[in-house]
């Protein structure tokens, strides 16, 4: 008999979790974890969409500033006009214009010689064909006189629209198409953009 004064011990039964209640728990984790992943892969699929789009403007910006840049500036010739052609056959764009100092390996005042086309083979399956440009002094360049400007091409993706090109009034109609989803290169983003040579559009 235990004195008045002191405390009882009372033993409680302590039960642990039913097979029910855990398998209930591990439903919820499942969900949880399942949520969580799913979160994750949208967050990443939209970081994928968000840098392609970025590369793409990058592409676009870039590109199209450098091509504007050469044909406005191009040489003009008495009897032939622009100095600046297309080919069709080898999706070439041959731009020659004066150097005032921005190329070093050309004195100033010599003729430039740029020309600007799709890389050969694709970069990868993901980049898609590269936009390389070549120049040289006073004569076309070839071989390894070419070096890659922006890649996100797609094959043949470079070009004119000979519809819109007046070349005797230097209007040029350049166009590109950039691959739309890196999984997918048949699907294409589509662009024209013009440029006027001022020498010709002046005389």
């Amino acid at each position: 008999m235990v004195p008045s004064g002191f405390p009882r011990h009372v033993s409680h039964h302590q039960s642990g979790f039913t097979l029910v209640e855990l398998m209930v728990a591990m439903v919820i984790g499942l969900i949880i974890v399942l949520g969580a992943g799913q979160l994750f892969l949208m967050g990443f699929q939209t970081f994928r969409q968000t840098e392609l789009l970025g590369n793409k403007q990058a592409a676009l910006t870039f590109a199209t500033e450098t091509l504007i840049r050469d044909i406005r500036r191009a040489n003009v010739d008495p009897v032939s006009g622009p100095e600046i052609s297309f080919s069709d056959a080898s999706g070439e764009l041959r731009i020659e214009f004066a150097n005032n100092g921005d190329t070093g390996e050309c004195s100033d005042g010599s003729m430039v010689v740029r020309v600007y086309r799709l890389s050969s083979t694709a970069v990868s399956a993901s980049e898609g064909w590269s936009l390389n440009m070549g120049q040289k002094c006073g004569t076309d360049p070839s071989g390894s006189d070419f070096e890659p400007l922006v890649t996100g091409f797609a094959d043949g993706g470079f070009g004119r629209d000979a519809g819109g090109t007046d070349e005797g009034n230097g209007i040029w109609v350049i166009t590109f198409a950039l691959l739309k989803n890196r999984d997918d290169a048949t699907e294409t983003d589509d662009f024209a953009f013009r440029a006027v040579n001022r020498n010709a559009a002046i005389d």
